[in-house]
């Protein structure tokens, strides 16, 4: 009898008696039919762009094929004929799902019903009951982003073509047959073409829905090894739902190999254990703190977050940005490998023993002094800083920015890669045999004199200084030497006189 029954079941392909209402539905393509078929029976299909882009990466089907872009062929010459379990469905027109659920749900409600996320519940709960003469499809379109991934998949009323069902878990569609629609424009009268039966999924065999009685079936992402169609790029564009799927693996699997992003997205928390092989974007999330052991292989983006503190262990192979952030101090051994950005953070001071790879950014900071032997390996802003001196020692392979600094003196050993900019800065006087690959900005600074020996690769701006003469042995690059009046050039060094600007 139990095997009459799967048989029964196999080949009516209809579950609605156990799981929920169906719906026929159809499907344009531009793909071999009969591949995307076998996708779709193997479990193996992932929803692309197309026409159904502007709701998120999905199967995007119509109710009625007559008189549709679909049977026109916009979407392509062949129409895939499926079966859709709509359980479990966000359904946006009420007439529909009164027949689904046999009660009136609203959106939210739907999602409550049957448990989805918060994120899920809060963006439904925007959705205004829909008014004569308006769409669905426009309050489909304002939330799907917080929907696709997480919900099965939506179901609308469009302006184009009618009821549409836009399938984000392709496990719910069970392809029925497939034909030509169109030959140079012309519509084709040609039969479906049936598919194999015999090569279905029985549906009382897959385990994801035998273990969920009544409730929507599992989706299909989850069931692979979590995070295998994200790393293949199949699934990049939900990072909530990501977050999810990697909560429930183990600390050592808790592993993305690309970039992260979740700005701006309601995300409080991350797992323990994770390990981002790409950049891992926070800005303006409302996350507090970060797991302890966590890891970043690109950048790291933490500009306008509420944290206050960052783990012992961090380690950013790119840039780490702590832009307008509460933070107040970093941990000891921190290595940054791209450029560590602190303007308008509340970073005080600095562990001796920090490395930064790129640029290092201060403006607006409290912070007062640097650390002795600071090595940086791209440039140093400390435009508009507290800090008075520079430490004995350091080295900034690019540029060296002074600008608006209370700094007044310059260290004896400085090396600066390209160009150093001292404009409006303190500073009184330059070392001796100061050498530069860049520019020499002194704009408005009180130096008086410039050193011996001294070599400029870029241009000289001495404009707003109290400088008259200039050194016999200046070295400085095609760009020239600006500010300096004109009723001292007479008194220039002949090599200087063609630089002078």
């Amino acid at each position: 009898m139990a095997s009459l029954l799967r048989s029964l079941i196999r080949e009516t392909l209809l579950l609605e008696e156990v799981y929920g209402a169906q719906a026929t539905v159809y499907h344009g393509t531009s793909a071999d039919p009969q591949a995307l078929i076998s996708a779709l029976l193997k479990d193996e299909f992932t929803p692309g762009v197309g026409a159904g882009e502007m709701y998120g990466k999905g199967l995007y089907t119509v109710y009625d094929l007559p008189g549709t872009k679909t049977e026109r062929g916009d979407y392509g010459p062949h129409v895939i004929k499926l079966k859709v379990n709509l359980y479990g469905y966000i359904i946006f027109d009420p007439d529909i799902a009164l027949m689904v659920y046999k009660k009136s749900l609203t959106p939210k409600e739907q999602a409550a019903e049957f448990g989805y996320s918060e994120t899920v519940i809060k963006a439904l709960g925007s959705v205004a009951s829909p008014r004569r003469g308006i769409f669905t499809s426009v309050s489909a379109e304002s939330v799907h982003k917080s929907l696709q991934y997480e919900v099965k998949g939506l179901v609308f009323t469009g302006q184009n073509d009618g009821k549409v069902v836009v399938v984000y878990d392709p496990t719910t569609a069970v392809p029925m047959a497939w034909k030509r629609v169109t030959r140079h424009g012309d519509p084709v009268s040609e039969p479906w073409t049936p598919v194999d039966r015999a090569s279905l999924l029985k549906p009382l065999d897959r385990p994801d829905v035998s273990a969920r009685e009544g409730r929507p079936v599992q989706q299909s992402t989850l069931r692979r090894s979590a995070m295998g169609d994200f790393e293949a790029g199949k699934w990049d564009n939900s990072p909530l739902t990501i977050l999810k799927r990697l909560e429930r693996l183990p600390k050592d699997q808790r592993v993305v190999n690309g970039d992260l992003d979740l700005m701006v997205t309601p995300v409080t928390s991350l797992p323990s254990g994770l390990k981002v092989g790409g950049s891992l974007n926070l800005f303006r999330t409302s996350i507090t703190t970060l797991p302890a052991d966590l890891q970043v292989g690109g950048s790291l983006n933490l500009s306008y977050t509420p944290i206050t503190s960052l783990p012992a262990g961090l380690k950013v192979s790119g840039s780490l940005n702590l832009r307008n952030t509460p933070i107040t101090s970093l941990p000891a051994g921190l290595k940054v490998g791209g450029d560590l950005d602190l303007i308008h953070c509340s970073v005080a001071s600095f562990p001796d023993d920090l490395e930064v790879g790129g640029s290092l950014y201060l403006p607006y900071t409290s912070i007062t002094s640097l650390p002795v032997g600071l090595k940086v390996g791209e440039s140093l802003n400390l435009r508009n800083t507290r800090i008075t001196s520079l430490p004995a020692g350091l080295e900034v392979r690019r540029n060296l920015y002074l600008s608006d600094s209370p700094i007044t003196a310059l260290p004896a050993d400085l090396k600066v890669g390209e160009s150093l900019n001292l404009s409006n800065s303190s500073v009184t006087s330059l070392p001796a045999d100061l050498e530069l690959r860049g520019n020499l900005d002194l704009y408005r600074t009180r130096i008086t004199s410039l050193p011996a020996g001294l070599q400029v690769g870029g241009y000289l701006n001495i404009r707003g200084t109290p400088i008259t003469s200039l050194p016999a042995d200046l070295q400085v690059g095609a760009s020239g030497i600006y500010g300096l009046d004109r009723k001292h050039w007479a008194d220039v060094p002949e090599h200087l006189k063609s630089k002078l600007k």
